[in-house]
């Protein structure tokens, strides 16, 4: 039963530090980002668009961000 409990502290303790890492990540993403927060926001929702266009299929997550970019930065000239 001791190594059960170990073994589940370890899944939970390893969960969390992934958590982290990945709010982190996010965090300075943000801060690092050559857009303001109202055209992150636009490409955001337009990526979203596609994704739903797509029937909410998954896979094209990277393909649907870079397209959306183009969209709105082309619409914000």
């Amino acid at each position: 039963m001791k190594i059960e409990k170990d073994n589940i502290k370890t899944k939970v303790t390893n969960r969390k530090a992934v958590v982290q890492a990945i709010a982190k990540q996010d965090v300075e993403a943000k801060r690092e980002s050559k857009y303001s927060p109202e055209i992150q926001e636009a490409i955001r929702l337009k990526a979203y668009e596609l994704y739903v266009q797509r029937g909410y299929t998954p896979g094209n997550e990277i393909e649907d961000w870079l397209t959306a970019e183009r969209m709105v930065l082309q619409g914000s000239r």
